[in-house]
């Protein structure tokens, strides 16, 4: 491999144009066809196969409603009690709702008049005015969303009311960073420039990694109209590929700029920095990829996209830094000016890092291990979750709508429980009915639960309506007052000398009547579950106490399910949970279990590979050791920060809530896949010294002195990189810079830089010992 990538080297150099040429095809053709086809990011992350998801077929199917529909809801709050039902109140809200439902380019299937469909707040200040479109909620554009924000916010001249739009459909669309890729960019040149002390030197790695990503960015973008990708994947495509873009970049410069002191010919110090420095981007790349596609072990598809994805993205930032790279530096090798290649041989003083780590090993690992340790405990209490609209900035418009609703309403208004009831075929009407009016009963006494939503009752409604029974209730009503009138002027004949005063009394018992009436067939037209037209399915929807980040609701849920259980066997009916909230919640389930599954597998597959490529059963236990330490750490502080809400102000946190629940095994891989490139870097100096000396200790010092300020360097430009999307308002990238820059942190200064060599120092010549090696140790 070393020659071939050394042959890659010398003829890119002396073909930097040609090189240059390719790329510049590449890198437009896929530019110009993006450019015109665009993206359709998805904001949903739904995942087949669930019990939730199958829930919400058969509602489709036996209700004819389709729950993906894109929905979206209109808050409307006053300043007053009562100010809700004032006359220019309902006539803008009227007029607005009349507006939406006869713009044909809406594409609106209904909306839900709040004054008929109990969408008034008890107080009589707050309106919610539900929306549901014609189009899913992942095909609902935009401009939509637009106008119908657009009908609505005139409703704000109305005694200073206020107005906040959520939903399904994407209200505000996904900051994917843009102003963090700049901040990180600046951080990683000035880095650059601080190594390497040329604006030149320093811009090449930045140019390469910028190739690779717009390059990526495109297909993905273009993948997005024929599959559906969610949305945080370009994030993340991003945030990865940006920071191993520049770092194997810096990694070959660094080597060549080294090669320099030692070759006369540039050609031949840009071919020894691509079989040696190019060798381990290679190696460090393939790991990378490896650890990104293996998120496909979860079985989780927007997960799998998302993975597959990055892996497209380093792919290229790989491809870049291996011939892009060394056409550009061939191009300016006039402005790179020779760098130093530390010599084993060199009798210089070491610094008290390298003296520390070769004289005080054990110290240094001990000192580590405290810290990652300390950093690590907040993990074990992580709670996982998916995004919710109350963890969104207090300044975002779901946001103000979830906090409107949650006062008003309830915070359960916000996540209600929609549950699907398969009943006993072999049951009766009056039979289904007494069992659904059992299962309604016990729900509705659950711990969390605030009440049961209520439903229409069509064949009592059309009885009520029919004229039948309305002249019944008219004869009723009239046999009942002419009854308490008789009474009344047995009791005080003289009212029949006072004709006025019996018709008053008259059309006060018609009119008290008239409403008791009313009330009772009111009572017996709705009910708490509504059965379909085969009478084989039913439906409630249970509303929570709590939100969804609630860890009652949670174990709201988990009831309900156990009561499932128990009425199989006695009912022969199911009840299964579905809607976002249980959909959520299930998810949430599935990536506990598979992460777990999908950490083991990577790490025995990289354990395998560490092993092979550098010919030791210790160094690779170390490394997956050290991985775990300080992915804990890092796990622990986004805990502590995003869960715990610690230093919620200094890191812009509105609202402590549970870390988004994909978020550990794409952290796992995308974490691992980067600490292995420091683990390579640094072992492979140590082992090429090794190799040729044999002395354990001169080899551990060639490989810090050696490694040490391009690691550094490195390490930092991802932090920036990575730490750059923490002032994203969104909680998920925000978790995601955290938990990955952080990572960074613990695994390239704790793990990388003091554990691994000080380890290697103490295991000396055991660390070699592989069937075939060379066992000689001077």
């Amino acid at each position: 491999m070393k020659h071939a990538l050394n042959h890659i080297g010398q003829w890119v150099y002396a073909n930097k144009y040609k090189t240059l040429l390719i790329w510049l095809i590449i890198f437009l053709g896929f530019v110009l066809t993006f450019a015109h086809m665009g993206d359709n990011y998805s904001s949903s992350y739904k995942i087949s196969g669930l019990p939730s998801i199958e829930a919400q077929n058969t509602i489709k199917k036996q209700f004819h409603q389709n729950l993906k529909k894109g929905t979206m809801d209109v808050v409307v709050q006053t300043n007053k009690r009562g100010q809700i039902n004032s006359s220019a109140m309902k006539n803008k809200i009227h007029n607005a709702i009349s507006q939406i439902k006869s713009d044909k380019d809406a594409e609106v299937k209904s909306v839900a008049d709040p004054y008929t469909n109990q969408g008034i707040s008890k107080d009589k200040t707050t309106a919610d005015i539900s929306i549901t479109f014609k189009q899913n909620e992942d095909t609902v554009g935009q401009n939509v969303v637009h106008k119908v924000e657009k009908t609505f916010n005139p409703i704000k001249s109305v005694n200073n009311a206020k107005v906040a739009y959520s939903g399904s459909v994407s209200i505000t669309p996904l900051d994917i960073g843009e102003t963090s890729e700049i901040i990180g960019l600046v951080i990683a040149f000035i880095l650059l420039l601080v190594l390497f002390r040329s604006f030149i030197t320093a811009g090449l790695p930045i140019v390469s990694a910028l190739v690779g990503l717009i390059t990526g960015v495109s297909i993905v973008g273009i993948g997005t109209n024929y599959i559906q990708i969610a949305d945080v994947a370009q994030t993340l495509m991003t945030m990865v590929t940006l920071a191993v873009g520049i770092d194997y970049a810096l990694f070959i410069v660094h080597r060549y700029k080294g090669d320099l002191s030692i070759h006369d010919d540039p050609k031949e110090a840009l071919g020894n920095a691509l079989a040696n420095a190019g060798s381990s981007v290679l190696f460090a790349g393939i790991t990378v990829i490896i650890a990104l596609c293996g998120l496909s072990i979860a079985g989780i598809e927007f997960l799998s996209i998302m993975g597959f994805a990055a892996a497209l993205g380093v792919v290229f930032a790989v491809l870049s830094a291996l011939t892009l790279l060394p056409a550009l530096v061939s191009l300016a090798h006039n402005h790179i000016k020779p760098g130093t290649f530390y010599d084993p041989k060199d009798d210089t003083p070491h610094g008290w890092f390298t003296t520390s780590i070769v004289k005080h090993p054990i110290s240094v690992v001990i000192v580590s291990l405290i810290v990652l340790i300390a950093f690590a405990i907040p993990s074990h209490h992580m709670r996982l979750g998916m995004p919710y609209d109350g963890a969104l900035p207090k300044s975002q418009t779901e946001r103000q709508s979830y906090d409107m609703l949650s006062d008003k309403f309830g915070e359960g208004t916000n996540s209600p429980l929609v549950g699907v009831i398969k009943l006993n075929p072999k049951s009766s009407l009056s039979q289904k009915q007494s069992t659904l009016n059992k299962i309604t009963k016990h729900i509705n006494k659950m711990n969390g639960v605030n009440n049961l939503q209520i439903f229409p009752d069509e064949a009592v409604i059309k009885k009520i309506k029919s004229p039948q029974y309305q002249q019944q209730v008219k004869l009723a009503i009239k046999a009942k007052v002419t009854a308490d009138m008789k009474q009344a002027v047995m009791k005080n004949p003289k009212l029949e000398m006072n004709p006025q005063q019996m018709k008053l009394m008259e059309a006060k018992l018609a009119q008290q009547y008239a409403a008791q009436a009313k009330a009772q067939a009111t009572k017996g037209a709705v009910k708490d579950y509504y059965i379909n037209g085969n009478q084989k399915y039913a439906m409630i929807q249970i509303i929570p106490k709590k939100g969804s980040e609630s860890v009652q609701t949670s174990n709201l849920a988990n009831k309900v399910s156990s009561y499932s259980k128990s009425l199989r066997k006695s009912d022969h009916t199911d009840v299964t949970l579905t809607g976002d909230n249980a959909v959520n919640i299930d998810i949430a389930k599935k990536l506990n279990h598979a992460t777990p599954v999908f950490a083991t597998v990577v790490i025995v597959l990289a354990f395998i590979l560490l092993m092979v490529v550098f010919k030791s059963f210790v160094i690779p236990i170390i490394a997956m050791l050290g991985f775990g330490l300080s992915l804990l750490a890092s796990f622990g502080v986004t805990v502590g920060i995003m869960q715990d809400g610690f230093l919620k102000g200094l890191f812009g946190i509105s609202k402590g809530s549970p870390i988004i629940a994909f978020l550990p095994v794409a952290v796992i891989g995308i974490l691992f896949g980067l600490a292995m490139d420091y683990e390579v870097f640094m072992v492979s100096r140590i082992r090429e010294e090794y190799v040729k000396t044999h002395d354990n200790t001169r080899s551990v010092i060639a490989g810090v002195k050696g490694s040490s300020p391009v690691i550094i360097t490195a390490a930092l430009i991802m932090t920036a990189v990575f730490g750059s999307f923490i002032i994203n308002s969104n909680p998920t990238i925000k978790s995601f810079g955290i938990s990955l820059s952080f990572g960074i942190i613990f695994d390239a200064f704790f793990v990388r830089l003091m554990i691994v060599p000080a380890m290697i120092k103490l295991f000396g010549h055991v660390n070699w010992i592989f069937p075939g090696q060379n066992k000689k140790n001077k």
